[in-house]
């Protein structure tokens, strides 16, 4: 066993929840591959998290880069799935949440977009839901170590 293993932890939602501004918020050494502001390769970021380094993976949210999540996916920790607040879970949250469980992967949820509805997100999912505003950085951060905390 390594003790120095260094964490993966992948970015998922739909389409324009808040996927590549919540990177940013985490990570300041980041790339993003996009077209007229939307994703369509990868977002990827890392940072050292309590002296360890953490690699951050954004996917793109369109139901044609869904082969994308798979790729990405591949080896990761732990999952954050970032859910537009003031839409709720959409037919692509609903798919990831679905694979994040049949694979066992620990992950949290992101109910993002407080700002345009604070209501509390209504899931079927056992995972920690955390309320954040990705455009002000509010609750990312607690969000990320909630995670980190589930995977060691």
């Amino acid at each position: 066993m390594r003790h120095n293993k260094e964490t993966k932890i992948v970015v998922l939602g739909a389409y324009n929840s808040g996927k590549t501004t919540t990177l940013e918020q985490i990570c300041h050494n980041r790339a993003k591959v996009e077209y007229n502001g939307t994703t369509t390769a990868l977002d990827y970021g890392n940072t050292m998290i309590n002296g360890k380094k953490v690699h951050f993976f954004g996917t793109p949210g369109q139901d044609r880069f869904r082969f994308m999540r798979r790729i990405v996916s591949e080896g990761l920790d732990g999952a954050i799935l970032v859910v537009d607040n003031s839409k709720g879970i959409t037919s692509t949250d609903q798919e990831i949440l679905g694979r994040l469980d049949q694979f066992n992967i620990p992950y949290v949820i992101f109910a993002n977009k407080q700002d345009l509805n604070s209501d509390n997100l209504d899931t079927d999912s056992d995972a920690p839901v955390i309320p954040t505003t990705a455009q002000d950085g509010d609750g990312v951060m607690e969000g990320v170590e909630t995670l980190l905390e589930i995977l060691h």
